[in-house]
């Protein structure tokens, strides 16, 4: 069994923690898991348009689902070894610099998107939605109120989605996680015993309210509360972030041992193929479908962060920018839906494979546009403004 090389455990090991932390696979990665959601959200785009799609296909929903478990496995990861690094130095984490951090990179966007979403979009002919947009208006304030507040994901289970932005309640599943997991990461000493704790509380709770609601059970009673408590928990996949930041110790304190385990040639060769087969079969597992899958994909980060014993290279300029954008990707891509479908009818394009094919080219290429757009115009003097909270810098 081949080890990790020991130039990449001295690069870990030595590297100061004022230096620049960069893992350029990892941006790649980022556009990987952007693309897994795209095409989840073609399909099912297509099926309200009442045009052909695939969504009946069991891979094709799983997609959606597990880019966003990667993006979650990716955040914990980095944040985690962020982290980790920021204690290393100053002896503690400066709480104020971290969610400043955070506010700079995350908020601009998501809030110009909610605003669009609410006060433009369902007034544009061309962007309506089938059956959604005429509910935007209705308990506005309530809906409204949420998104405000960062908890879209629970705006997802009590009112009809918003189009346009009903896919933000995974980042107001990211915001809650920041709240909590730098005091973790400040406050712990053991580590992985904490993450994995948290991960198994969240995952058992989640399991029991299932169990304890299923209709043929009524041990509970199925009202609104427990409904929206059972779909909140199931949505609420910070136990994916924290199975990132496991990976994320591993490689920080150089646990030797595993990581030589998990950085063999053969475990690579045969996580690769095996993650490609589950996907494509829509593979499903029982209790812990975005757990197994997040334990995967951790071991996908790991081995693409080690990039000189990684077999596979995701270090190509085009899929590096791509990374660098993929929150605009992942943040504009309905609406780039929406306008390659209504572009591919409008041009005459006959319904069928052709239409089908032209609405992924025009989508993903919208899509890049805008989120260009986005990088260069609405994000980018805010990661200027990030730097100056930073007491560890990273390119990932």
């Amino acid at each position: 069994m081949e080890s990790v090389s020991q130039a990449a455990v001295q690069q870990h090991k030595a590297e100061k923690p004022t230096a620049r932390i960069f893992f350029p696979n990892l941006n790649g990665l980022r556009f990987l898991a952007v693309m897994l959601v795209i095409i989840d959200h073609v399909e099912e785009n297509r099926e309200q348009f009442k045009l052909s799609n695939y969504w009946n296909v069991p891979a094709i929903p799983l997609l959606g689902q597990l880019g966003v478990d990667l993006f979650f496995v990716l955040s914990g990861f980095l944040i985690t070894y962020l982290l980790l690094a920021e204690k290393q130095k100053l002896g503690t984490i400066d709480f104020r610099a971290f969610y400043l951090r955070r506010v700079l990179r995350i908020w601009p966007l998501y809030f110009l998107v909610v605003g669009m979403s609410f006060f433009v979009f369902p007034y544009i002919e061309v962007l309506y939605f089938p059956e959604l947009t005429p509910l935007v208006s209705q308990q506005l304030g309530y809906k409204l109120l949420l998104y405000v507040l960062i908890l879209p994901n629970a705006v997802t289970h009590l009112f009809p989605i918003v189009p346009y932005v009903s896919h933000a309640w995974s980042i107001g599943v990211e915001e809650q996680f920041y709240v909590i997991w730098p005091i973790l990461v400040c406050y712990s000493r053991r580590y992985i015993r904490n993450f994995l704790l948290l991960a198994g509380v969240i995952i058992v709770m989640t399991n029991i309210m299932w169990a304890l609601t299923t209709p043929a059970r009524h041990i509970l009673p199925i009202n609104e509360i427990t409904t929206f408590i059972k779909y909140f928990l199931a949505f609420f996949r910070i136990q994916c972030m924290a199975i990132g930041g496991v990976f994320a110790v591993l490689l920080f304190h150089q646990r030797t041992q595993l990581l030589r385990l998990l950085t063999a040639r053969p475990v690579q060769w045969i996580l690769w193929p095996l993650l490609t087969i589950l996907i494509i079969r829509g593979q499903q597992i029982p209790y812990f479908t975005h757990e197994l899958y997040a334990v995967l994909f951790g071991m996908l980060v790991l081995n693409l962060a080690l990039t000189d014993t990684s077999v596979v290279s995701l270090r190509l300029p085009g899929l590096d920018y791509m990374g660098r954008i993929s929150y605009g990707l992942y943040m504009l891509h309905p609406l780039a839906i929406v306008l390659a479908i209504r572009i591919a009818t409008a041009v005459g394009i006959a319904a069928g494979p052709t239409h089908h094919a032209a609405v992924y080219l025009i989508a993903v290429a919208v899509a890049i546009f805008l989120a260009a757009a986005s990088y260069q115009w609405v994000e980018m003097p805010f990661l200027n403004l990030k730097k100056r909270f930073a007491h560890v810098s990273s390119g990932a």
